[in-house]
């Protein structure tokens, strides 16, 4: 028994050696690939982001009204215009003359949408066509078309300078 022991002792005694040995080498620790890291992720939203937007069944669709009136080409040279027309290069005001602010200043025939009659002789009210606004402009500075009633437009006065 004596030898029996002993066996038992070595071999315990080995075992115990044994994994004290393989236990005093530290393994190192596993290196983080930061860029792939950041470029799986990267990855990872932009395709959830692509499956997000794609929508697999079709929109409805939607009803498009047909128009109801007819859009009218603008005039060519051999009628008259419809609309008053500028007839040289002119300035657009908030009232009737340079007491007024500048609005702008509208190239020759051009045509323009006139909204009324100045109560100061000698001046229109036209929408400028470049700001959608009223402005003031000079009558010698408008052609009109002869067949157009100006007495269906109203007479407007002009703001205080």
């Amino acid at each position: 028994m004596p030898l029996r022991l002993s066996r038992l002792m070595v071999i315990g005694l080995a075992i115990i050696l044994g994994g004290a040995a393989c236990a005093s080498e530290p393994t190192p620790p596993p290196t983080v690939d930061a860029m792939g890291t950041m470029a799986a992720q990267l990855a990872s939203v932009m395709l959830s982001q692509t499956v997000a937007a794609y929508s697999p069944t079709p929109l409805p669709a939607t009803a498009t009204p047909t128009p109801t009136e007819t859009m009218t080409p603008e005039p060519t040279s051999d009628k008259p215009p419809k609309r008053p027309v500028t007839t040289a290069f002119a300035g657009c005001w908030y009232g009737p003359g340079p007491a007024y602010v500048l609005d702008s200043n509208i190239a020759e025939r051009k045509y323009v949408d006139l909204l009324g009659i100045g109560s100061i002789p000698g001046w229109y009210i036209i929408r400028n066509p470049y700001f959608h606004k009223p402005c003031w402009i000079e009558a010698a500075n408008l052609k009109f078309d002869p067949a157009m009633d100006l007495s269906k437009y109203p007479v407007m006065t002009p703001p205080p300078p």
